[in-house]
């Protein structure tokens, strides 16, 4: 009888361990994903305040670093490309600006290990 008890708790004990195991990579990928949408969401954002700047005859760069670093993240990890596109009489200007965000500090999963380049968000918005 005390055979089966200890092999049930050894079980019991298995199966925690088993779970934690499996839990918390689920946990941080969960995590990690949610933050990634959040970091999305935020450059889009960005990027059309960006081109709202832009379409003003002002330099976006400073209005979009200022809104990403108002939103909690680090504006060395942001790359900014503003293109003009031609002017055509009565159209008004054509303004893309499309940025691009390190992701991998904010990380809690080690993406790195997986993806060598790095893990990186993208966002786009064009006023014409």
């Amino acid at each position: 009888m005390r055979n089966n008890e200890s092999r049930q708790g050894v079980a019991i004990i298995e199966f925690a361990i088993m779970m934690v195991l499996i839990l918390i990579p689920i946990m941080a990928g969960t995590w990690d994903i949610s933050r990634f949408i959040d970091i999305r969401q935020v450059l889009t954002r960005a990027a059309r305040e960006g081109v709202v700047t832009a379409s003003r005859g002002d330099d976006p760069t400073s209005r979009i670093t200022e809104y990403v670093e108002s939103a909690g993240l680090h504006s060395e990890d942001l790359t900014v490309t503003v293109d003009y596109g031609p002017e055509q009489p009565g159209l008004g200007q054509e303004v893309k600006v499309s940025l691009a965000y390190g992701f991998s500090s904010y990380t809690i999963f080690p993406w790195e290990d997986f993806m060598p380049g790095g893990v990186t968000t993208a966002a786009y918005a064009k006023m014409e």
